[in-house]
């Protein structure tokens, strides 16, 4: 589990350095200096807070709905996000967008990891019946 987690994270890391800096209306140039930016301060708290509330909430889930898991993943992320908002002033939309993206980026990774890993341990199971 802890490495299906770190997977969707660094996969999350490197999709999300792209996509997060179409969501801030700059000039152009400033296109990758926007995703460093947001890439110092998201990373950290990805691998650190990210990994560990998911696996906290996969692990003491009650229900297995994926509906539920994403908005409990989502309401860790905006938490976090609140959090960090009292630390800088004016940053409160900012925060809760880019949570929001990390979030659902990390959870779909995620998801589609456990499927394949799922599928891939079911098929392994069929070989060697037969």
């Amino acid at each position: 589990m802890v490495s299906r987690k770190l997977f969707a994270a660094f996969l999350t890391t490197i999709i999300g350095y792209f996509i997060v800096p179409v969501f801030f209306h700059d000039v152009a140039d400033s296109y990758f200096i926007i995703g460093l930016a947001v890439s110092i301060v998201t990373v950290p708290i990805l691998f650190i807070v990210g990994i560990l509330s998911s696996i906290a909430i996969e692990s003491w889930s009650f229900s297995k709905n994926i509906g539920l898991s994403y908005l409990t993943h989502l309401g860790c992320a905006i938490l976090c996000a609140l959090i960090f908002s009292l630390t800088a002033s004016g940053v409160l939309i900012a925060a809760i967008l880019v949570s929001f993206v990390y979030t659902t980026i990390f959870f779909t990774i995620d998801r589609l990891s456990k499927y394949f890993e799922e599928r891939n341990q079911k098929a392994s199971l069929c070989k060697k019946k037969t």
